[in-house]
């Protein structure tokens, strides 16, 4: 069955550094190959973006814009410009709804025609369960469609995407309940969580009857705002877990779905395949053979099966969710003298053959710019892996292995805080 799933891409929304122009051109020039067909631009850091959503973009910024659209008209995908103005929009000023058009004008006349507008993460919080919840639902909604009439004023094909100010949960709130019920059906609506047994804002399941019961709720399919691999701020960590989790029907179930992924661009590159293939075939989706394949292409034949055992330990995580442990035998209370001694053996299983990780890695070919933004996590696995292997042999004593633990930490940051974690329990268990 073909995919029917209209909207499907990236946004570039996280925290933190942003992408260069080249690194965009690039993600344009392959969403296609990817089964996907929009690119949002939404960095929170730009200030023009938020902070500064009222003023125009200097002239230098603005052709790097056209650059975009260009390259997208000729890859044939949709490129798109969010607009984040809810931390100081007056929605009874028309000096500002005016500001808003004026600021997407130029867009417009790039060829836009997809326009998000979004009243996340603002600096003064509401209760989306009180009566507040519902002023702001009606306020925010008739901004919203006063905003939708005025660029179709301009541009006669114009949808737009609204994201909400709670944008994590299926829950009827009288917020979006009241938000739903006014806003003009041409506006899609995002969500981050639909499952409420997990973190609703970086979601690892995303269930077909979570997204139901959105549509079942809020009257219209929602529009996925997925931060599967997502982690702001941070460009020292590795997010490389398969992408999965994800319900098998969303060309059902969903009117679009983009990707928030990490602020190392290069990082993305073998997750962005992985969504690929399973936007072409959800059903038929095999997230480890994804993974080798797109490894393949960013790191070579012989560099892969390195990239896979990265991929084992630096899992994305978030919130509650530890996945790097999955690795590990379970640490369920105190242990006896032969579960100790039984826990040693499979710890030494495991990490002995990773404490020359680092030294197979730099013998490898395999791409240069793979290789140099990658060889960090080499490093920092084989030398924790190095320390839990010293320990289970009783060459160093706990106490030591902390210290040695520490420093790693202290001085590179760039270990799953799982594996931290379970380090720390095991030198407790042995002291």
């Amino acid at each position: 069955m073909p995919n029917v799933l209209k909207y499907r891409g990236v946004i570039e929304g996280f925290y933190g550094p942003m992408w260069s122009h080249e690194e965009r051109l690039h993600l344009l020039r392959h969403l296609r190959g990817w089964s996907m067909n929009l690119y949002i631009y939404s960095p929170k850091d730009d200030p023009y973006h938020r902070l500064l959503w009222d003023s125009p973009y200097p002239p230098a910024e603005m052709r790097r814009f056209g650059e975009l659209a260009g390259e997208a008209r000729t890859q044939g995908v949709q490129f798109a410009y969010a607009l984040s103005p809810g931390n100081t929009f007056e929605p009874g000023n028309p000096a500002h709804r005016q500001a808003v058009i004026d600021k997407l004008r130029p867009f417009i006349d790039l060829g836009c025609t997809f326009f998000p507008i979004f009243y996340d993460d603002l600096l003064k919080p509401f209760d989306p369960a009180g009566a507040e919840g519902i002023h702001q639902a009606e306020a925010q909604a008739v901004v919203m469609n006063e905003l939708a009439q005025g660029i179709a004023a301009h541009c006669a094909d114009a949808r737009f995407l609204f994201c909400p100010t709670q944008y994590a949960t299926t829950d009827k709130l009288p917020y979006l309940c009241r938000l739903h019920e006014l806003l003009d059906p041409r506006i899609e609506t995002v969500v981050t969580g639909v499952d409420p047994e997990h973190n609703g804002v970086i979601a690892h399941t995303l269930s077909d009857a979570g997204l139901r019961r959105y549509a079942e709720n809020f009257g219209r399919r929602p529009f996925v705002w997925d931060n599967f691999n997502a982690h702001d701020v941070a460009v020292n960590v590795l997010h490389w877990t398969p992408y999965r989790g994800r319900g098998a029907h969303l060309e059902d179930l969903c009117s679009g779905l983009v990707l928030n992924p990490q602020n190392v661009y290069l990082f993305n590159l073998p997750i962005f395949g992985c969504l690929g293939d399973f936007l072409a075939a959800p059903r038929a989706y095999d997230p480890h053979a994804s993974m080798r394949r797109h490894l393949v292409e960013l790191m070579g034949e012989e560099g892969a099966p390195l990239g896979l055992v990265l991929s084992q330990w630096f899992t994305a995580e978030w919130a509650e969710y530890r996945s790097a442990e999955e690795n590990l035998p379970p640490l369920n209370g105190t242990l006896t003298p032969a579960e100790r001694a039984c826990l040693r053996e499979k710890l030494r299983g495991i990490f002995t053959p990773l404490t020359d990780f680092d030294d197979r890695f730099r013998r490898t070919r395999m791409d240069p710019q793979a290789a140099a933004r990658l060889l960090p996590f080499a490093t920092v696995l084989q030398r924790y892996a190095i320390i839990m292997a010293n320990l289970c042999s009783g060459s160093v004593a706990p106490a030591s292995a902390a210290a040695d633990l520490e420093a790693l930490e202290r001085f590179l940051y760039r270990l799953p805080a799982s594996l931290v974690e379970y380090a720390k329990k095991v030198f407790k268990e042995w002291e």
